[in-house]
């Protein structure tokens, strides 16, 4: 039998549950509510890599949604890759945002009404957010971006 005071405790956490599925709810409204625009504009090949990198989305995630066989069409594709993120909760949303900063900011902006903010958290975990703490250079670019090496145009032809 269960202690009063345990019984309590369990009934408060599924209550902040509720609250916590009702917020990631509404979080996903918004997406909802521009999805046609979001699934004619984005190409899932081009997000996918980054959201394995997060680890929001598996291999096997991203077979599904960028196989040819079952989804024939890019948009298909996209509203898959949307709908297993939503099955991801808060964190499916948050790396779908920062997808976004990244790859389509026109795109990002008109969810959340600001100008994206090119950090990249999710990348880094969840036991080190972008923030108090971090340093500049992890805040700026967590992986060493490679320099190309620019060649005068005479010589790319030889």
């Amino acid at each position: 039998m269960q202690d009063p005071a345990e019984a309590g405790e369990a009934e408060e956490e599924a209550g902040a549950g509720s609250g916590s599925e009702a917020e990631e709810d509404a979080l996903w409204e918004r997406i909802e509510g521009v999805r046609h625009r979001l699934t004619r504009a984005l190409n899932p090949a081009k997000l996918t890599p980054y959201l394995r990198q997060c680890r929001v989305i598996d291999e096997q995630d991203e077979e599904e949604v960028l196989s040819t066989y079952r989804f024939p069409c890019r948009v298909n594709r996209t509203g898959r890759l949307m709908d297993i993120l939503r099955c991801r909760g808060k964190r499916g949303y948050e790396a779908f945002l920062e997808s976004l900063e990244f790859y389509y900011p026109k795109h990002s902006t008109l969810l959340t009404g600001r100008e994206p903010a090119q950090r990249c958290s999710m990348i880094l975990g969840e036991w080190s957010r972008v923030g108090a703490g971090a340093s500049a250079t992890h805040a700026e670019a967590p992986y060493p971006i490679p320099v190309r090496e620019v060649r005068p145009l005479s010589l790319l032809n030889r």
